[in-house]
């Protein structure tokens, strides 16, 4: 039996809320829901185990369904079915969530996990673009999911976005010297990606660092993280995701805000 749905946002949590403010920001203003559409899905998938939308899954698509949505971006169905909150005053809720979000320890540790694992998806969006570019498979991008979590380093953002940008020169390296179907090539792609991340965490390079010319992320997702649950700023891009940054960050935009 599927759990009830939760009665306010407060219940939802800030996962959920984060999860569903990116869903409704990027319908409305034609931005990509997630980083990838595989963290799309994420996002959507516990959405729909809580109550709060519909999706035709296993189908791809109703056939019949007036109030479906689709995501400007991804082309993925959906329906809003949690009926708390009347539509279009769901936004203002959400947002008063965030305005008072407690900045306790569950939450601090909440919004670590958040930032980690929007940190690889906005790796693997990064990832992708540069081996699309460099015509090789954007199957490949998953790959960098696994070096993030498998190579036990501690990265910025910034710094996983070089180390896909020079495995990728890496691999157009090697494909002009053997072809673009050599043995091996995407596996030394990958090994490149881990070389370089154990490299900058061991500090044996410096200056491997790709900020994105606006600061602002492209998916609502990342948006909703840097401008309601944290107000990271440029931050997000450059700096190691830790307990200390989201306490001392948050402890300074209390005082700018001259909140006790």
């Amino acid at each position: 039996m599927a759990p009830s749905p939760p009665a306010t946002v407060d219940e939802l949590g800030i996962r959920g809320c984060l999860y569903l403010w990116a869903l409704l920001t990027g319908q409305d203003n034609r931005l990509p829901i997630a980083q990838t559409k595989r963290m799309t899905l994420v996002a959507m998938g516990y959405l729909q185990e809580r109550g709060i939308i519909e999706v035709p899954w296993p189908e791809a698509r109703w056939q019949l369904k007036p109030d479906a949505r689709i995501t400007p971006i991804e082309g993925l169905q959906w329906c809003l079915s949690w009926d708390v909150y009347e539509p279009h005053l769901l936004i203002n809720a959400l947002d008063d969530y965030f305005g008072t979000l407690e900045r306790d320890d569950y939450t601090t540790a909440e919004r670590l996990r958040l930032w980690t694992e929007l940190g690889s998806a906005e790796a693997e969006r990064f990832f992708e673009q540069q081996l699309v570019k460099h015509r090789f498979s954007s199957d490949w991008a998953q790959d960098i999911a696994f070096a993030y979590r498998d190579s036990s380093v501690v990265l910025t953002v910034a710094q996983w976005r070089y180390c896909a940008w020079a495995a990728v020169r890496r691999g157009a390296s090697m494909a002009l010297q053997e072809g673009q179907e050599a043995a091996g090539l995407r596996d030394a792609i990958y090994q490149e990606i881990r070389r370089r991340a154990a490299s900058l965490a061991s500090g044996t390079w410096t200056g491997g660092s790709f900020v994105p010319f606006s600061h602002q992320p492209e998916s609502a997702l990342g948006r909703g993280f840097v401008q309601r649950v944290t107000q990271l700023g440029a931050l997000y891009w450059t700096s190691l995701p830790s307990i200390e940054m989201l306490v001392g960050h948050g402890m300074e935009h209390t005082q700018r805000l001259g909140m006790p």
